[in-house]
């Protein structure tokens, strides 16, 4: 995990701060950037074209009436 943050850091999608926790115990907190919220837009209009393309195949597939359409 901590790879994956390092790298969105290094990026600019995500910026870091330290902070204490409940226990009192320093914890590293993360938020998206306003360039990590338009990243993290993209990927989902992206995720977005490949559901209904699986969709699609999945609903011909399991439906026989739509088969040969």
């Amino acid at each position: 995990l901590y790879p994956i943050l390092h790298r969105l850091e290094r990026n600019d999608s995500i910026e870091s701060t330290w902070g204490a926790s409940e226990t009192g115990r320093r914890r590293k907190y993360y938020r998206l950037t306003s360039q990590g919220k338009q990243e993290l837009a993209r990927h989902q209009r992206q995720w977005d074209v490949v559901d209904a393309a699986l969709r699609g195949i999945w609903r011909s597939e399991f439906n026989p009436a739509m088969q040969g359409s």
